[in-house]
């Protein structure tokens, strides 16, 4: 009996060992497998952390339609875009430059026209040029009434006109009128320089007045500044055009030049002590 109760004692002291050393090796496996998860977890939130830092630093590639867009709208702005400082100065500095030069144009224009309207308004009538046409008998001109008012004058002489001349009298005040009277000849007997009693149906076609000959030239002049601020115009378009495409290729070129490379991962490392350590190893790599 006494010997039973030996080995009974014996084998449960060898279950105890056995499962302690069953809890110890759980144990160990289970704190492994936590250090492993551990690791993989460390690894991605380090991996994600540097990635968002290098996000955040890394200088983002600029859109060359936006470029285009911007300097498509004011010229140089799209070259600031990409950094390109001094073509942006230029681009600009000649845009303010034409619109500058197209104000003047346009102004003196506006001068010029309302110069030669009001030498027009005092030196040319239309009485004058009307009572020319029935002196030479036009036909058509037995209609015209010299007593009637201006429009209903300007009527008759339409008539008249349409039957003898190729251009008729234009209503008082437009464009059209102001141009007529110092570029077609049969208008010329209505200045206040032109003597009947020398110009007839048969030399109206050659004959010339100072003021006739003036006025011309004032109107031309004024056309002339009209015509470099279409101009201006037309370069002030070709400014946006250009500096627009060079807006996109400038973006372009900044793209290129500079490229940044970002990577990461991690190394096993071994202290002095042979203890095993995850350590997360960047790169930069920056090209000009």
């Amino acid at each position: 009996m006494k010997t039973l109760k030996i080995i009974f004692a014996i084998i449960l002291s060898l279950s105890l060992v056995k499962f302690s050393e069953a809890q110890v090796q759980t144990n160990y496996l289970k704190s492994e497998l936590r250090y492993k998860l551990s690791e993989k977890n460390s690894s991605i939130d380090v991996g994600e952390k540097f990635k968002r830092v290098n996000i955040a630093e890394k200088p983002g590639e600029k859109s060359p339609f936006l470029g285009a867009l911007f300097s498509g709208v004011l010229p140089g702005s799209g070259e600031f875009y990409a950094k390109s400082y001094i073509k942006s100065a230029i681009f600009l500095a000649i845009e303010a430059g034409l619109w500058i030069a197209y104000s003047s144009f346009q102004s003196k224009g506006n001068e010029q026209n309302d110069m030669y309207e009001q030498f027009a308004n005092q030196n040319w009538d239309v009485y004058k040029y009307a009572s020319w046409l029935k002196q030479e008998n036009f036909t058509g001109s037995g209609d015209i009434n010299l007593n009637a008012d201006k429009e209903t004058l300007r009527r008759q002489i339409n008539v008249c006109e349409a039957q003898n001349f190729s251009h008729q009298l234009p209503p008082y005040g437009e464009q059209q009128y102001y141009e007529l009277i110092g570029k077609y000849q049969n208008f010329v007997t209505g200045w206040a320089d032109a003597d009947l009693m020398i110009v007839n149906r048969n030399n109206y076609g050659t004959y010339k007045t100072d003021m006739f000959i003036g006025y011309s030239y004032d109107r031309q002049e004024a056309n002339s500044y009209y015509d470099k601020g279409t101009t201006t115009l037309t370069i002030v378009i070709l400014n946006h055009i250009l500096s627009s495409a060079d807006a996109a290729w400038s973006v372009s070129m900044f793209n290129k030049d500079l490229k940044v490379k970002t990577g990461i991962h991690l190394e096993n490392n071994y202290s002095f002590y042979g203890e095993k350590k995850l350590i997360p190893v960047a790169n930069l790599n920056v090209t000009f």
